[in-house]
Formats: structure tokens, sequence, C-alpha cells
């Protein structure tokens, strides 16, 4: 095979990667931006990746020109494109524009900039490889003989500068959660506005809080979390306690008292909710009682989550019935 050839194979395996680890390539592009005015993660990540995909040759003069326009072909020239400014800087004009920020707070899109110790370049942080935060994935291009790549720096920060770019607008969802947020109508869907930037999550995957609720997002997809179920969520140890969703919320079942609500499933769990009884998560041995009893429609909605009982065991009040469970016995059914 040519070696034209693997670079291309090379590059597609590691787009695939990129959608599977982190999302942005299972959504649409990101919306353009005007020249130097504000930006979005998303797009600063799609602009990065075209000059990847693209084989640019690294180089100190004239420019590379795609559908985002013309930039020099060089470190600072490239993350210029990416952040669609309105020329290539340089590395010593980088810092004009960007802002200094913790390590522990770099996102995708952010720089890693230094220009001491004999050192001049400029790379795009993508992600952390590790849950020490102690090697970070780039996208850089950085030295003749050399194309645009994403690679994880093994050694570190190497005194290299976290910086933001001050234009760069944090709140703009994008990737997965991006998608499904437009799907579900963005800002005037039922989540609202968005109020943060896209995070990590515990456990791995990735979050945004809007006005009225959240997305959360891991390998590969996303699901909206709000309302009352998902303050019941965050308020029982969220994602730690019952896993991610698996599911978007949904209408349940009506109850034999006529009671309707919404459910939704976690990995760990099933979260009910009417208005009439509140919302609670259901779980583990108790779980399987009442979906094998007939779950809301036989037993009703649950009035509490569970509790302590006598023996070691745990109970569970539903509208219509209470839900038993020790380890001696396993579960059984009473009528209230």
């Amino acid at each position: 095979m040519g070696s034209r050839n693997l670079r291309r194979t090379t590059t597609a395996l590691a787009l695939a990667l990129a959608a599977l680890v982190f999302g942005w390539c299972a959504a649409p592009a990101a919306s353009a931006s005007e020249r130097g005015g504000s930006i979005g993660r998303g797009e600063v990540m799609d602009r990065a990746w075209s000059w990847i995909e693209e084989q640019v040759p690294y180089g100190q003069s004239g420019c590379h020109e795609n559908r985002f326009g013309c930039y020099r072909p060089d470190c600072s020239g490239y993350v210029s494109m990416a952040w669609n400014l309105d020329s290539s800087l340089t590395t010593w004009t980088l810092w004009n524009v960007t802002s200094d920020i913790p390590a522990n707070e770099l996102q995708p899109g952010d720089a890693l900039l230094r220009d001491s110790g004999g050192t001049d370049h400029v790379a795009l942080f993508v992600r952390w490889a590790d849950e020490a935060h102690t090697r970070p994935v780039v996208r850089e291009t950085y030295d003749f003989g050399h194309v645009p790549e994403e690679r994880v720096w093994n050694d570190g920060l190497r005194g290299f500068t976290p910086r933001r770019y001050e234009r760069l607008d944090d709140l703009m969802p994008y990737g997965a959660i991006g998608a499904k947020y437009a799907a579900l109508g963005g800002p005037g869907g039922p989540l609202g506005q968005p109020v943060s930037g896209e995070r990590d999550a515990m456990l791995g995957g990735r979050f945004q809080v809007f006005g009225n609720g959240m997305v959360i997002w891991r390998p590969d997809v996303a699901f909206a979390v709000y309302g009352e179920i998902l303050a019941r969520f965050w308020a029982t140890d969220a994602e730690r306690a019952w896993g991610f969703p698996t599911m978007d919320e949904a209408d349940a079942g009506r109850s034999p008292g006529g009671t309707r609500g919404r459910y939704q499933s976690f990995e760990r769990a099933l979260f009910l909710w009417s208005s009439q009884t509140g919302a609670h998560v259901v779980h583990g041995a108790i779980l399987d009682a009442f979906r094998a009893g007939g779950n809301e429609r036989v037993l009703g909605y649950p009035v509490a989550d569970e509790v302590d009982e006598a023996g070691g065991g745990r109970a569970q009040r539903f509208e219509n019935a209470t839900v038993h469970w020790n380890p001696s016995r396993g579960t059984w059914t009473t009528t209230n």
C-alpha cells in the first residue's frame, strides 16, 4: 500500500475512533461562525479535522486554502484556521487573543501554547487520554515533513500553557449532545437555553446542563434528562448510583386508580414520575419484582423510595401494593 493510501486509511480509522470516543462525527456539521467572531467548540473541532483529513503539508509560508479559508500551514496558522481568526497569527500573537485557564479546565478547542526555552509551538486540546489528566490528546501540525495529526502527548504538558480563545462560545452545544438538543427542539424545546458548557461526566461520558434539564452522553448515544426525574437523579448520586440513561423520558402506563405519568430507564434503575406521586427510583430485586408483577399498570406508581425493613430487608410502597425483599426470602408483594 502506498504511503498516501496508508495515511488515508489511518485518517479514516482515526475519524471512526473520534466518533466512538467523543461523539463529534455522529452529529451534523457545526454551524458556521463569522470570521473573527464567536465560535463554538464543535465548529473548532470540525475545522481542525479538515486539515487532518486533507493531509496538509507543514510549511511556514504561503497558505492552505479550503472551505474554511486560506491560512499559513504551520502550527499557529492551523490554530488560527480552527478558531476562524481574521488572519494567521503566530505563537507570539496568539497570546493576545487568548486567556490563561487552569489545566483541569481544558476543554476541546482550547490551546496549549509555548514560546520559551527554545520551543515555539501551539496545539489544540482534544481530551485527556487518562483519568489522572496527565496525558493530553491534541490536534497539531508541528514540523516540515509532517501533516496535521491527532496524537497523545505521553510526556504531559511539557511546559505548555493552557489557553482559551477569548471569543470561543463555551455554551454552544456540539457533537452528539448538540444533535440530541437540536432534535428536541433546541432552545424552544423542553430543555431551554444552555447554561453551562459540555463537561466530563462521572464514570466517563459527557454532559451539558440547560435551563430545564441536561443531555448526557456515553459512547455512542445521548439522552435528555429533565424535570422531576432529573431532580431525583441528581439527589440520589446520579450516574454514580444508577448508571447512564438508556432512553429518553416517555409516557408510562395508567395505574388502576387512573394515575398517568412518565418514566425513564437507566442502566441500573427505573425512574417513575406522576403529578400525584412525584418522582421515585426503583431498582435491584424490587425493580425485578415490580416488572414481573405488572409494573405501574397493576401495582401503581411508587409513592416513596426504598426503605430499610426489619431483618436486613428492604421495602418500597407503590399506590396499590408494597414490594418487600430480604436476603433469605427474596421478594414478595403485599396489598396496601
